[in-house]
């Protein structure tokens, strides 16, 4: 697969299948980091994270609106689709990066608004 066919994969699998079936496309040395809250590793740590946020949101449904590759790198700009259990749903605008080897993703970075996420959630951050 090329760098963007895993990431649509991994989206793919999010969306369909949940946060377990999209750990394949983690690799155990990846580093995942929402801005700006401290970084993650590994697969438990993507696991541990999205959980976490999951709880408070909802499943996610992942809506890609553009995406480019340069070489091992993909970018996108999306939409992040969340359905909070005690509020509305609410769609929140995300730019990621992400760095790819063979075929697993091995650095992902998530841009957002902490604004926008604590208005969509209800949350005092």
């Amino acid at each position: 697969m090329t760098p963007e066919e895993v990431v649509n994969a991994f989206v793919k699998a999010l969306n369909e299948e949940g946060v377990g079936a999209s750990l394949r496309y983690i690799a155990e040395d990846c580093v995942y980091q929402n801005m700006p809250f401290p970084p993650v590793h590994g697969p438990a740590g993507v696991r541990d994270t999205l959980e976490g946020f999951f709880t408070v949101t909802g499943p996610v449904r992942i809506e890609t609106l553009k995406q480019a590759a340069a070489g091992d790198y993909v970018f996108n700009e999306r939409l992040d689709h969340f359905a909070p259990p005690s509020g509305k749903p609410f769609p929140l605008p995300v730019a990621g990066a992400f760095k790819v080897r063979g075929d697993q993703i091995t650095e992902w970075r998530d841009y957002f608004c902490m604004r926008q996420f604590a208005e969509g959630t209800g949350l005092a951050i």
